[in-house]
């Protein structure tokens, strides 16, 4: 079958240790996209390492991760750097970091973000996930 014509679904991996802000960005970004949750660092990294794993075929990386900041265990700058350091099939892939604390850009592309927003706007966390999978 063709992919010609065919309009690919991009996918998300969205982490949040927040149960409630999990599903709730969940369902916003639902209607436009494939959405991947994990409630930690340490489980966001078990689905990237699936997702990359070349032994299943059918496996694709993910097109964006969207990150909370602070979380127990490994933060959002953990999953950041795990991504561009050590999965290779997601090292290009954007990281949006999402957070309340006060961060500068500068501090949030050291840690390989390539955007950050303030967790209170979901819209506009909807709107850059468009804006970074040019949707």
């Amino acid at each position: 079958m063709s992919n010609i014509g065919k309009k690919m679904i991009k996918k998300i991996l969205l982490i949040d240790d927040s149960p409630f802000f999990l599903h709730t960005l969940r369902d916003l970004l639902f209607e436009e996209f494939h959405v991947e949750t994990a409630s930690s660092g340490e489980e966001a990294i078990e689905l990237l390492n699936a997702a990359s794993c070349e032994t299943f075929k059918h496996s694709e990386p993910f097109d964006l991760v969207i990150t909370d900041l602070m979380m127990p265990g490994l933060s959002g700058y953990d999953v950041s750097e795990y991504v561009r350091g050590k999965n290779r099939k997601n090292k290009f892939t954007p990281v949006l970091m999402l957070t309340g604390k006060d961060i500068t850009k500068q501090e949030a592309r050291e840690h390989g973000c390539s955007e950050y927003i303030q967790k209170d706007n979901l819209k506009k966390v909807v709107s850059m996930a468009r804006i970074l999978l040019r949707k």
